[in-house]
């Protein structure tokens, strides 16, 4: 019940209004400063406290993006070299130059990255294709788009799975790394075969689906498409625009 709830909430908005909110906080947070970069993760998360997926963001972010960001800022500050030294101890330093690229690169991965796990968190990607093939796109594009992104998910299943009936036979996987490596290893060749029978199957249930026949495409999914999708679409790409030409303008006042 409390999933149906989350679900209704999110597909509140159509999921192709979702996706410009996620690209237009991405941008945003790119081509502007740490500053910026921190005021649309809040707003980030604010969208996603909306949605009802607060939690689970936050979970998802401060386990990848917050740790990676962390791990990429101190391998840059400490080897990218520079004249003007701050700290030093042994052979670390610290250098001004470092400490301005890293925060450069730092905040452009900090607002991509919870860009892209908000994104994950919200979109339904069935939903969104969907939209995009009633939009106009190619229902070839949309289904190589939506393969590429379920094939991950997939894989880690499936080699679950085969893990899982490994054990049933009585094969050792929770010992030491060469042991676990053992195991591993004969997994991958079950795994790669039942990615290609699947992907034959998912072949021919397309084409008896009549999936490359040369005619208008009907959908049963039925995703509305209201004036407040329009408008909020409308105010994320004048949104960009106008981040743009800020940012043109401060480069060409402070050049």
């Amino acid at each position: 019940m409390n999933m149906q709830k989350e679900t209704e909430r999110t597909q509140k908005l159509n999921p192709l209004t979702i996706l410009y909110i996620v690209v237009a906080l991405a941008v945003i947070s790119v081509i502007y400063d740490y500053k910026v970069s921190v005021v649309c993760v809040i707003v980030m998360m604010l969208v996603a406290a909306g949605f009802g997926e607060f939690t689970s963001y936050l979970k998802l972010w401060s386990r990848s993006i917050l740790w990676m960001c962390a791990l990429c800022f101190v391998l840059q500050i400490f080897f990218i070299p520079g004249e003007d030294v701050i700290w030093k101890y042994g052979v670390f330093q610290v250098t001004r130059e470092g400490l301005e690229q890293a925060s450069k690169l730092c905040s452009r991965l900090f607002g991509a990255g919870s860009a892209a796990i908000l994104g994950f968190r919200l979109i339904d990607l069935g939903n969104l294709m969907a939209v995009l093939e009633k939009s106009g796109i190619s229902p070839t594009v949309t289904y190589v788009l939506m393969s590429t992104a379920n094939i991950i998910p997939q894989m880690v299943k499936r080699m679950g799975a085969i893990l899982e009936a490994q054990k049933s036979r009585g094969i050792e996987m929770e010992s030491n790394m060469l042991v676990r490596a053992k195991a591993f290893l004969p997994s991958i060749g079950p795994l790669i075969l039942n990615a290609i029978v699947n992907a034959e199957e998912r072949a021919i249930t397309l084409e008896a689906r009549a999936f490359s026949a040369p005619c208008r495409k009907t959908s049963i999914k039925i995703i509305p498409d209201i004036k407040t999708d329009k408008i909020i679409r409308k105010l994320m790409i004048a949104a960009v625009i106008l981040a743009i030409g800020g940012k043109i303008i401060l480069w060409t006042a402070f050049k």
